[in-house]
């Protein structure tokens, strides 16, 4: 072998060995980036779809706020056994506007082991990934409730949220993820381009941005003083508030939260101190994107919000402390239909599970 050959054969080899290790950095990079910005309690989070957290505090006015699943289970299965493939072929998903999805399909059954090693990574994205199986049937459903011949995976990444948007190297890196991890399985990956995705995801940040409203309504003593806070509470329980994870929640006959109280100035009432506080005033809260029928919600709130301010002897007043008048309300029912309008136009109704998914 002459000189220049050998030398080729190590520049090669170089080569070979600079990319081998730029994917690796990628990848450890993409896993940290992911745990920074997609941050969330580490856990189950693929096979235990996400209940909504709880908005950050707004301050009492319609103006922008700050983006869960009816198939949420509360404790993890193990897909187990390796029965024979179904012969029915899964059903199309329909396509979801605020999603970036990824199919793997096998000849055969996917091991448990292979669904786990998934799970590990992506465990750092949290409740911004979703992974359905192919049932029997030919529908799609959650991993944790499908049976134990799975041979088709769903995998679907969040465009955005209340803390903002993905960008077009998420998307590339979660679909390296995926597609290493099918490599490893002898899967087949179909994934859509990445482009189109990332303005899609730009552009559902921006009409977040526009909709999501929070409406609050000032209950305030009529003389400037403060409120017992035995009264504020023993007033809440008594007009249809109760105790939901330390915050006081109205709720409608199905048990879903309408709209919340909290203090004025400092966020919700610690159910443990209220008894022994001076409140010098309370705040209603109505979380617009994620309610079906919030002008209905709104009345509801406006005459709860007036029984409280009868029952505490004070006044019910917005956010610059002047009383609410019936033009005022009017107006913001008026702002309130036409978000409903801008949400169904763009395919993710008020209420909805995605709209509760975007708006978490």
């Amino acid at each position: 072998m002459s000189d220049l050959q050998i030398g080729l054969a190590v520049i090669g080899a170089l080569v070979i060995g600079v990319v081998i290790a730029y994917n690796r950095m990628q990848e450890s990079r993409y896993r940290h980036r992911a745990e920074a910005s997609f941050k969330q309690a580490r856990g189950d989070a693929l096979l235990e779809p996400g209940v909504a957290e709880r908005a950050p505090r707004i301050e009492p006015m319609l103006s922008p706020g700050a983006g869960e699943s009816a198939d949420a289970v509360s404790d993890r299965v193990e897909p187990i056994g390796m029965p024979a493939v179904p012969e029915k072929p899964p059903a199309e998903t329909p396509v979801s506007p605020i999603d970036y999805a990824i199919e793997v399909s096998c000849v055969h059954t996917i091991g448990r082991d292979s669904l786990r090693q998934l799970l590990d990574a992506l465990g750092g994205l949290g409740k911004r990934v979703q992974v359905l199986a192919a049932a029997p049937g030919g529908e799609w459903i959650a991993l944790a409730n499908a049976p134990a011949c799975v041979t088709r995976v769903r995998l679907a990444l969040q465009l955005a949220d209340r803390r903002g948007h993905v960008t077009q190297e998420d998307l590339a890196a979660f679909q390296r993820l995926v597609a290493q991890w099918a490599e490893g399985v002898g899967g087949s990956v179909q994934a859509p381009q990445l482009e189109t995705y990332a303005h899609a995801a730009r552009e559902l940040d921006q009409f977040c941005a526009d909709v999501d409203v929070v409406v609050g309504l000032n209950v305030v003593a009529a003389n400037g003083d403060a409120f017992p806070g035995a009264k504020v509470r023993s007033c809440a329980e008594a007009i249809g508030f109760s105790l939901d994870e330390g915050a006081f929640r109205f709720a409608d006959r199905s048990g879903a939260t309408l709209f919340s109280l909290e203090h004025a100035q400092s966020g919700p009432l610690d159910p443990d101190r209220i008894k022994t506080s001076n409140i010098n005033g309370i705040t209603l809260l109505l979380d617009v994107p994620r309610l079906e029928y919030g002008v209905r919600a709104f009345d509801q709130m406006v005459e709860t919000g007036r029984g409280l301010a009868d029952g505490l002897g004070g006044a019910l007043v917005d956010d610059n402390r002047s009383p609410v008048t019936e033009a005022g309300l009017e107006q913001i029912r008026t702002q309130l239909r036409q978000i409903y309008v801008a949400m169904e136009a763009k395919g993710i109704p008020a209420g909805s599970g995605i709209a509760k998914r975007l708006f978490s």
